[in-house]
């Protein structure tokens, strides 16, 4: 502690003590008016007095050297300023929130070590003497709920360095946040970086203050040097700011940290636009996670294109994970990722432009720098809703080697394109792995799809490989016969679940589109596949031809529901032979325009009932005329819920044998309530008493 040099015990340069004060710990003490000269007191106990206080308010200590007082060196000398008065005055810094009308109580949380005083602006106050390291929150009733303003002061002197323990924080819920309608003075003065270079953190502080719609220049004025890991995370989520003041975080300067800027001001759908040098001072290569979410959910309308100039090197995991997620940005700078250069990072641009639907266009060499192999997820949802009409032919040139996990997921789904460039994933060469396409292109307006577009993946198929790739791409009207040529090997679960689900104007299948998978059968492995294609009038014999082996669960459901198939090619599922499989053919061919069932199409399936096996198979084919009386023949065993609930439900057109397995009908042999609704039409007939023999 410092103690300025004094000519005699009778004179004190105030003037000095306060201006050393302010200048080596931005202590602002405002003079005392009880002096009768501003610059002078007649004593030494203004000066012993103001260097016990600001001690304890910087270290937490108070001086015991010359008695038993609370401010020992006070009482050695004569008064000519009073405790009170310098209780009163030393204010160092003071941060006042006032709230809307109407608050009735109020809180906040204090993470740092300090000494602090809470004015809750009713004539009641908190002091927080030493306070050591650790959230703890502080809360104060009203006695009439009104308009108050509540002031914090004092100093913090040390943060924690691990986790997301905040400095101070007005989020203790929701409710309490929202009554904040106006903030002033400076939190990093209260909140400084301290000598040894540790910084506070502000994790949470204004988060889901909804009233809050400035905030002041000078917040947090005070701290300065290396960002700290989570510093800014969340800080001013779901507020109604409108606007950032350009110098912000102009005392922030350095590399990097994780985290620093994640979902700062996610959710402030009041902000329009970000000051070109909000982040000037941040230099050095990214960190993790470093702009996750940070301008989600805002209504940016243009992004700076220096914005991250500062930021070089190599990608880190989610960088720019959501950055600009659902904002109205029109257009994207062409050099805003040119520093990032090197190999990519798993979801180092996941959803970076998610929802901005009134993006129309994507620079060519916007991820130019990008260059090695995949990681995963490194553009799952990238692009996704936006109002992009092209694809830049190079977008994705660096990017060279081995599939990743998801690493195109959504990517591009539901967008404006009509075309995709061939050899947009030339590079990408390898064996399969999970959800690598999984929607990439689903909804988007494409008429084709490049031959070659897969060309470079070959191997063993992975789960979810091509989940709903081109579901809802309306416009397609065919597949290339070898689209998938390079995918051999046994199923993968779920491997084309929804693949071309909702194509409506899709017409055929190309005979050998699934040649190479050969194998025993897995889960939803073509669950949906060609649902809802509803253009699509046939189905090319030996199209599972592979697929051989005991059923799995949901392995056809949905395939070709909603079509307008016509007939369904003897031995379709010749290879499936076993037990029954929950769900196996839930809905296969519900609603299409068959009229006759091949008699051995389920032949191979022989054993005990499994739940929901037939559910729905044949539902609303209302074109179907006969059923083949031993098509369940080799089923069976102990009824299963649901086993054949609704089979044939609305085959309005049934005017044959319906099925039995010697001359027994289903209901008979498994009558089961669930069951009684095998062959129930439109009529609501439930009873099975009251179904003519024709339905049952």
């Amino acid at each position: 502690m410092f103690l300025p040099n004094a000519h005699s015990a009778e004179m004190v340069n105030v003037e000095y003590i306060h201006q050393y004060l302010n200048i080596r710990w931005g202590i602002d003490l405002p003079y005392n008016p009880e002096l009768t000269n501003p610059r002078v007191a007649a004593n030494m106990k203004y000066l012993l007095t103001v260097v016990d206080i600001a001690n304890e308010y910087l270290n937490g200590d108070k001086t015991t050297d010359y008695g038993n007082s609370e401010y020992a060196t006070l009482a050695a000398a004569d008064t000519v300023a009073t405790k009170k008065a310098i209780d009163t005055l030393i204010s160092v810094s003071t941060f006042t929130i006032t709230t809307t009308p109407g608050t009735s109580s109020f809180s906040m949380i204090i993470g740092a070590a300090g000494n602090f005083t809470i004015d809750w602006g009713d004539g009641q106050s908190d002091v927080i003497t030493d306070k050591p390291i650790g959230a703890t929150t502080y809360s104060h009733t009203y006695t009439t709920s009104g308009e108050y303003e509540i002031k914090l002061s004092g100093r913090a002197t040390s943060y924690s360095d691990l986790g997301t323990i905040t400095a101070v924080s007005f989020y203790t819920n929701a409710s309490n946040a929202a009554s904040i309608s106006k903030i002033s003075g400076s939190l990093g003065k209260i909140f400084p970086t301290l000598p040894d270079g540790l910084q506070p953190k502000f994790h949470q502080t204004f988060r889901s203050a909804s009233n809050l719609t400035e905030i002041p220049a000078d917040l947090f004025a005070g701290i300065h040097g290396a960002p700290a890991v989570g510093m800014f995370l969340y800080t001013f989520m779901d507020t109604a700011i409108t606007e950032i003041p350009a110098n912000l975080f102009a005392g922030i300067q350095g590399a990097p940290a994780s985290s620093m800027f994640s979902s700062t001001f996610q959710g402030c759908s009041q902000l329009q636009s970000i000051p070109a040098d909000l982040f000037a001072g941040i230099q050095g290569a990214p960190a993790e996670s470093m702009f996750y979410d940070t301008f989600y959910n805002t209504e940016l309308t243009e992004i700076p294109a220096d914005l991250f100039a500062g930021i070089q090197g190599a990608p880190a995991y989610s960088m720019f994970n959501g950055t600009f997620y659902n904002t109205a940005i029109t257009e994207i700078p062409a050099d805003l990722f040119a520093g990032i250069q090197g190999a990519p990072a798993s979801y180092m641009f996941n959803n970076t432009f998610y929802n901005c639907s009134q993006l129309q266009s994507i620079p060519a060499d916007l991820f130019a720098g990008i260059q090695g192999a995949p990681a995963g997820s490194m553009f799952s949802g990238t692009f996704f809703n936006t109002a992009i009409t092209e694809i830049p032919a190079d977008l994705f040139a660096g990017i060279q080697g081995a599939p990743a996990g998801s690493m195109f997921s959504s990517t591009f789904s539901n967008t404006d394109i009509t075309e995709i460039p061939d050899g947009l994933f030339a590079d990408i060469q390898g064996v399969p792995v999970y959800s690598m396409f999984s929607g990439t292109f689903s909804d988007t307006a494409i008429t084709e799809i490049p031959a070659d577009l897969f060309a470079g993946i070959q191997g063993a198929p992975a789960s979810y490989m091509f989940n709903n790739t081109f579901q809802g791409c309306s416009q397609l009207q065919s597949i290339p016969a070898d689209l998938f040529a390079g995918i051999q090997g046994a199923p993968a679960e779920s491997m084309f679940s929804s693949t071309f689900y909702n194509c409506s104007q899709l017409q055929s299948i190309p005979a050998g589109l699934f040649a190479g998978i050969q194998g025993t059968p897995a889960e939803n492995m073509f669950q949906s596949t060609f649902s809802q294609c509803t253009q699509l009038q046939s189905i090319p014999a030996g199209l599972f031809a592979g697929i051989q082996g005991a059923p799995a669960k949901s392995m056809f459901s949905s395939t070709f529901y909603n079509t307008d198939i016509t007939e369904i090619p003897n031995g379709l599922f010749a290879g499936i032979q076993g037990a029954p499989a929950r769900s196996m053919f839930y809905g296969t061919f519900y609603n299409t325009a068959i009229t006759e069932i091949p008699d051995g199409l389920f032949a191979g399936i022989q054993g005990t009932p499994a739940y929901g096996m037939f559910d729905n198979t044949f539902s609303g084919c209302t074109q179907l005329q006969s059923i083949p009386e031993n098509l369940f023949g080799n089923i069976s065993g102990p009824e299963a819920t649901d086993m054949f609930w609704r089979t044939f439900f609305d085959c309005t057109s049934l005017t044959g044998p319906s099925a039995r397995i010697n001359g027994q009908y289903l209901y008979e042999i498994w009558p089961y309530e669930s069951n009684l609704q095998t062959y129930r039409n439109a009529t609501g007939l439930s009873d099975y008493d009251q179904i003519p023999d024709i339905w049952k």
